[in-house]
């Protein structure tokens, strides 16, 4: 599977994914769908009706909303890789199942970072909740468990919290943040309601049988929003597979850094380029494409700090 089918299946269901993806605005005219137009975008992309303009499937992301032509575009950029990696893992996960479902019952999908979209992308959120919730239920009637996925936290302010507070929390046991102990510990006023339009995964602190703190994010169980402030959502029975994922993390931690779990550094370790090597690759890359630079290969040399 590609991400588009990934994107496509999060827009369908479980028995078939969508053909077509609504948008809600013409990326190049502005036309909104709400006003008797009809935006749609097919994986090979597509028209908008209104200016004849070309659309992408991955106009549905929205990413080019916060495009800086001047300035840096750093959060746009991080804003694709963000759900590049959700959306890998949910092709995973529709692989195995339909593929291997023995194998889905024994893997843990552990994503680097909590179970969320922000800014342009949070209106998929829903759409995870609801492709989530319907695998669920189908693992559910296969007799099988629920697919095991968490967010893990290496860094941010409940990072931070959950090392003040760790003492407080016994070992190997899951503390739950509430609605009002979030709002309380962030400065938010009382009435807020926390990561309702973000959050496809409830946050949780556990302290490991090691000792030390770990910030997840859980998936609810099927039909629930995990901060939809419901009394069936705030009880340990909404997170069935916590348990589960919260012993296969003692079993992964390393002290390679702080908060680190064996797959999540792994991962970093094999996506990360020495500082040398990096620099030599992206330069060649940059003279072997840009039109008009000459090729020069004392330019890839490694640095002087590096020679002896």
């Amino acid at each position: 599977m590609t991400l588009a089918d990934g994107l496509l299946a999060l827009y369908g269901t479980r028995a078939a994914r969508a053909d077509r993806i609504p948008l809600r605005v013409c990326p190049n005219c502005g036309a909104s769908a709400t006003n008797g137009v009809q935006l749609t975008v097919a994986a090979s992309g597509g028209n908008c009706p209104a200016c004849g303009g070309v659309l992408y499937l991955a106009d549905a992301l929205r990413t080019h909303e916060e495009y800086n032509v001047e300035g840096s575009n750093f959060t746009p950029m991080g804003r694709v890789m963000s759900v590049a990696e959700r959306l890998m893992t949910l092709c995973y996960l529709n692989f195995f199942a339909d593929s291997a479902p023995e194998v889905l019952r024994h893997t843990l999908f552990v994503t680097d970072g909590p179970l969320a979209l922000h800014g342009p992308l949070a209106p998929l959120k829903r759409r995870f909740v609801e492709h989530l919730g319907d695998l669920a239920s189908w693992c559910a009637a296969q007799d099988l468990v629920a697919p095991l996925m968490v967010g893990i936290e290496k860094s941010g302010a409940f990072v931070e919290h959950a090392e003040q507070i760790c003492e407080w929390i016994p070992v190997g046991h899951v503390m739950r943040l509430t609605n009002d102990y979030i709002n309380r510990i962030s400065g938010r006023s009382a009435n807020n309601h926390y990561g309702v339009d973000e959050f496809y995964g409830r946050r949780f602190i556990y302290r490991t049988q090691a000792g030390d703190p770990l910030v997840i994010t859980v998936p609810a169980a099927a039909g629930l929003s995990p901060y939809d402030g419901s009394s069936d959502v705030e009880g340990w029975s909404a997170f069935p597979t916590i348990r589960l994922i919260c012993e296969v993390l003692d079993s992964l931690r390393t002290r390679m850094y702080q908060h680190a779990v064996i797959p999540v550094a792994l991962a970093h370790s094999a996506a990360a380029l020495p500082l040398g090597v990096g620099r030599s690759v992206l330069t060649m890359m940059a003279q072997q494409n840009i039109p008009g630079l000459k090729l020069d290969m004392q330019a890839v040399q490694p640095p002087t700090y590096f020679k002896k």
